[in-house]
């Protein structure tokens, strides 16, 4: 008896080690969400022990999107967290906790994801989580590939099925925030016909890999072209 409890507590005081990181840089600020626009609530110096409850999708800071949740209850932006891991070393935050959807911080990820393929020519069929595939990418192509780099959630790689997918929220077109999915869909039938699907960043504009002979490129929102007419309601 006296050896399982000597190994349980060996055990637990191990878990706990292992769950405690060193700040790897000077005057770290630690944040009331996971973004640089949530406000400052406090200031890690390096080398300070931290232990993450659960991390989240946030501000891209130098390639890294992750955000930790700490003890202290506020975030700190996983780059400057040594856990010698570039991805989740736990759990994901649940989205009421800054976790998921396409906030302010998520959403402007995902613009800054797609911004980075700018110049990029337009593919039939090109692109993915993993980036461009024969050079470039298609609409739905470019989608995937920003929502997979900002959110480290891989959604459907077609514009219906994306349109479908229940891992969005749908939303009346005028509520779009940055980052929210906007579609077209031939005569206007989004339930059967979507064909095309563009990345929101303001009122009036986005970022989409429109057609062949265009490139991945900023442009106004259109309501109707070639046929396709755009659908009333935008996905987070």
């Amino acid at each position: 008896m006296l050896y399982i409890t000597f190994f349980t507590v060996s055990v637990a005081a191990a878990i706990s080690v292992v769950s405690a990181y060193p700040i790897d840089a000077e005057g770290v600020h630690c944040r009331s969400g996971p973004g640089t626009g949530y406000s400052i609530v406090k200031t890690y110096n390096k080398g300070k022990d931290i232990s993450i409850k659960c991390q989240a999708p946030g501000t891209n800071i130098n390639e890294d999107v992750l955000w930790d949740l700490t003890e202290d209850g506020c975030y700190v932006t996983d780059y400057y967290v040594k856990t010698g891991s570039s991805t989740y070393v736990t759990s994901q935050c649940p989205s009421g906790g800054g976790g998921g959807g396409s906030g302010s911080d998520s959403g402007a990820s995902i613009v800054d994801a797609a911004e980075k393929e700018k110049g990029l020519p337009y593919v039939w069929g090109g692109g993915g989580c993993n980036g461009p595939s024969g050079g470039g990418f298609d609409c739905s192509g470019l989608t995937q590939y920003s929502v997979c780099k900002a959110l480290n959630k891989e959604i459907p790689r077609t514009a219906q099925t994306q349109y479908d997918s229940s891992m969005g929220k749908h939303l009346p077109r005028s509520e779009a925030k940055e980052g929210d999915l906007l579609f077209w869909a031939e005569g206007g039938d989004c339930k059967n016909s979507v064909a095309h699907v563009g990345i929101f960043i303001r009122d009036g504009l986005m970022i989409n890999a429109a057609h062949t002979g265009t490139p991945v490129r900023e442009q106004s929102i259109w309501t109707t072209y070639g046929g396709e007419s755009i659908c009333p309601d935008a996905v987070r």
